[in-house]
């Protein structure tokens, strides 16, 4: 029974991707280069999987979402953190196209056209929004231009389009936070190696430089002091957006510490009440992720559902690392050395405690909004 709801769920809305994914093998899809793996995903058309009918996408069950997503995630860790940006991204212009034209009409363009949606917002702090970049912008020629960077960028070279969270100065040294949307071929925005690791490589997680890039005025949203009904609609947004992400996330890496445990729990040798106790952390794992898309789907897109959303998200952090220890000891050591998929997955199981907003930036926001 253990991972066969969700490839049974990845099946019946992508038939035959979990059949090529599983031929192809986890050690060989973690060594494709990253237009490689986009190509697996335009061929099965997953850009449009997550984005609601009305902009043209088919717009599946967010509890059916994130089960596909751990499916994927057991064979291709790289492919499953692609999606995670780009579901993510998905949800927090979702959040806003009902106000400004720019998201709605980039949600269609990638439905209709099987595009591929990156960001470059900024690193998640608690208490600060993903728009709060130190990306900067300033008008010129009827836009305006964009410089600087964000780094790593996950499909840094791959995405077809990318939200690119912005900043503008004040002329009282204050600033205001927004979004641009760009095609990622546009003049003055280029990549940079940045990631310097085999693990999750294939994801393409380098730098992506702005230099200069202009931009039209109706693919900006910016922030604006004296609108505060605007401000609140952005700022429940982002809550929204990032509070997607950390589910997104730890459905990938509960994906891939799920397909370590795939290894032990098939394996009759192991000792039977270890096997259950760590396939009963993963599916608790899993029950925590369903309680946090109840939340984000039934309560307000406020800190109070971000800290909460966090607390789901370290408690797994926890639980996946733990899980993914156990799981490398019990397959034995020289199964261990013998098979590079366990290795893989070891290391990888580690990234999500280096994703936003880190623990321990978290922490004393947590420990004092508890209190209050």
């Amino acid at each position: 029974m253990f991972l066969s709801q969700e490839r049974k769920l990845l099946e019946q809305h992508v038939p035959g991707l979990d059949d090529y994914l599983a031929n192809a093998g986890l050690s060989k899809l973690e060594d494709y280069a990253a237009s490689e793996l986009k190509d697996i995903i335009k061929k099965y058309s997953l850009p449009g999987l997550f984005i609601p009918q009305k902009f043209g996408g088919r717009g599946i069950d967010p509890y059916e979402s994130i089960r596909i997503q751990r499916a994927i995630a057991s064979r291709s860790p790289s492919l499953a953190l692609m999606l995670t940006m780009h579901n993510f991204t998905v949800s927090f212009n979702v959040s806003l196209a009902d106000y400004v034209p720019c998201c709605a009409q980039l949600l269609s363009d990638a439905a209709k056209n099987n595009l591929l949606i990156g960001s470059a917002f900024a690193e998640g702090r608690f208490g600060a929004g993903i728009l709060d970049s130190t990306v900067y912008i300033e008008e010129h020629d009827g836009g305006y231009l964009i410089s600087g960077s964000k780094k790593p960028c996950t499909m840094a070279s791959t995405m077809d389009i990318i939200t690119v969270g912005i900043a503008k100065k004040l002329a009282n040294g204050d600033k205001v936070t927004g979004m641009a949307i760009l095609d990622i071929h546009s003049p003055g925005v280029t990549q940079k190696p940045f990631w310097k690791i085999p693990t999750l490589s294939a994801a393409d997680n380098n730098e992506l430089l702005f230099d200069n890039v202009w931009v039209a005025k109706d693919q900006v949203l910016l922030g604006d002091q004296d609108d505060a009904e605007m401000n609140e609609i952005v700022s429940a947004g982002e809550v929204g957006g990032l509070c997607w992400f950390e589910i997104m996330a730890c459905t990938s890496y509960l994906g891939a510490v799920s397909a370590m445990a795939e290894h032990v729990l098939h394996n009759s040798n192991a000792d039977v009440s270890e096997r259950a106790q760590m396939g009963g952390d993963i599916e608790t794992a899993q029950c925590a992720l369903d309680g946090a898309v109840r939340l984000i789907l039934t309560e307000p897109h406020d800190q109070a559902l971000l800290a909460r959303v966090l607390m789901v998200r370290y408690s797994l952090q926890k639980v996946i690392a733990l899980t993914a220890m156990s799981a490398s000891e019990m397959v034995g050591g020289l199964a261990f050395i013998k098979n590079n998929e366990m290795l893989t997955l070891l290391t990888a199981c580690r990234f999500l405690a280096f994703h936003p907003i880190s623990r321990k930036a978290a922490e004393p926001m947590l420990a004092q909004w508890l209190c209050e």
